[in-house]
């Protein structure tokens, strides 16, 4: 090899080596960036520097990006309706505003999994939830010690409640919700950095703890009562079958009996009031609007900026928490789905969702591997915690990110399993 060559090896090496420093750091912002951060102003110069960050990164992998984009239809339509909504909103202006954000988030989640194959997803998603953790910490310590608690701890039912450089303590508690689950998944695959898996899980825990999210507690436990499918995977077919329809009966059971007796479990254990502080009154009123527009919706984030949701606001208890800059939401993300883009929209979410669910079991059984069933983990729990969350899937936030990215790598890892087989099978037969 001449000089000349050696040195273009080099400086390819070296600016291949920066580019994926920088990638790095790209995808660390906006990880931490789409999850609402409240760090000081940096909100809106970093929204504003985002789009081209971002359309910098798809150049760089732009015929990537547009085949894995296209592998699912259902997503695409869903996209598409989302963007349309604009002619047909109660509020065209923030469908404009805010169906731009989700669209950078969608975005995002394919780029990711144009990127990263699920393993590499899997261990990318480590590392940021560990640097959140490690910033969480900072930025509340750093807050404390300059006498403002206020930005990082609020006061909710008369106690203290971490939020961290997030906006809200229900984010903080989804954010290390997922962060355990996902530390403790890897600790089962990771021998030689088990510790370090044990201590990311250990103040993950910690902070799901302080910022006193009990949605997050729930969804946590309910992802601990998923680990045993992964003994499932290992046995034969019929007793596995037998195995998920016993797991079926028993949640089954579980939710009756929590439903039946649901006004004590809210009253005397999450000490609330039996109406969820007032949010059935909310959801009827909602639904009720929604029968009004059902099969389009009001506009992405058209609704309850509407005369309609406006209502609905005033003539509530949500009269005193909705000022000037925040806006308010149904706290249920299938009703704000319903809202904002019909059961047109609805139904390919519902069909998304559940294709993916249907990929990841199948992989789960084909590959019984920690990835995917982290995978299942994930999707489960994000769709549950929608019963009660202020952020739908399909919406600006990282979780939004994610989902697209599991549910994009899912189809691209089936189709090579199966392209697999079949140069298997050729090789056989030849």
């Amino acid at each position: 090899m001449s000089v000349s060559s050696i040195e273009k090896f080099t400086v390819n090496r070296i600016l291949n080596l920066l580019c994926n420093k920088l990638e790095f750091v790209a995808i660390l912002l906006f990880f931490i960036g789409f999850f609402d951060a409240n760090i000081f102003e940096w909100r809106d110069r970093f929204n504003t520097a985002s789009y081209g960050i971002l359309l910098f990164l798809i150049i760089l992998r732009w015929k990537r990006f547009i085949y894995v984009a296209t592998r699912d239809i259902s997503l695409l339509l869903l996209i598409g309706v989302l963007l349309i909504s604009y002619f047909w909103s109660a509020a065209p202006e923030f469908t404009l505003d805010e169906s731009k954000s989700v669209v950078r988030a969608i975005f995002f989640g394919i780029y990711l999994a144009a990127q990263y194959n699920p393993k590499e997803l899997m261990q990318l998603f480590l590392r940021m939830f560990g640097i959140a953790i490690i910033i969480n910490l900072i930025f509340t310590g750093f807050v404390v010690a300059i006498g403002q608690p206020y930005i990082a701890i609020s006061q909710a039912n008369n106690e203290p409640s971490w939020q961290g450089f997030l906006t809200h303590k229900q984010y903080l508690g989804r954010m290390m919700m997922h962060a355990a689950i996902l530390f403790l998944l890897s600790s089962f695959s990771h021998k030689r950095f088990r510790w370090l898996t044990w201590i990311g899980f250990s103040l993950s825990i910690i902070l799901l703890f302080l910022s006193k999210s009990k949605t997050s507690w729930v969804g946590f436990i309910v992802g601990l009562t998923l680990l045993p499918i992964l003994k499932f995977t290992r046995w034969h077919y019929k007793i596995r079958t037998i195995m998920y329809v016993f797991v079926v009966l028993i949640a089954g059971s579980i939710a009756v009996l929590i439903f039946g007796n649901l006004e004590i479990i809210v009253v005397d254990i999450l000490r609330k009031p039996p109406d969820f502080n007032g949010r059935f009154d909310i959801w009827q009123l909602a639904i009720e609007a929604a029968l009004k527009r059902p099969l389009l919706g009001y506009g992405f984030a058209g609704f309850w900026t509407s005369n309609e949701g406006l209502l609905i606001v005033e003539h509530t208890w949500a009269a005193s928490t909705v000022g000037t800059t925040n806006r308010f939401h149904s706290h249920n993300g299938f009703i704000d789905t319903i809202l904002q883009v019909g059961l047109i929209g609805f139904s390919l979410f519902i069909f998304n969702f559940f294709a993916a669910v249907k990929r990841v079991i199948n992989l789960i059984h084909l590959t019984q591997t920690i990835e995917s069933f982290w995978m299942l983990e994930f999707l489960i729990l994000s769709f549950l915690l929608q019963v009660s969350e202020t952020l739908t899937l399909i919406s600006f936030h990282t979780i939004c990110s994610i989902y697209v990215s599991i549910v994009l790598s899912t189809i691209i890892w089936q189709n090579r399993l199966k392209a697999n087989v079949v140069k298997f099978a050729e090789s056989i037969s030849e």
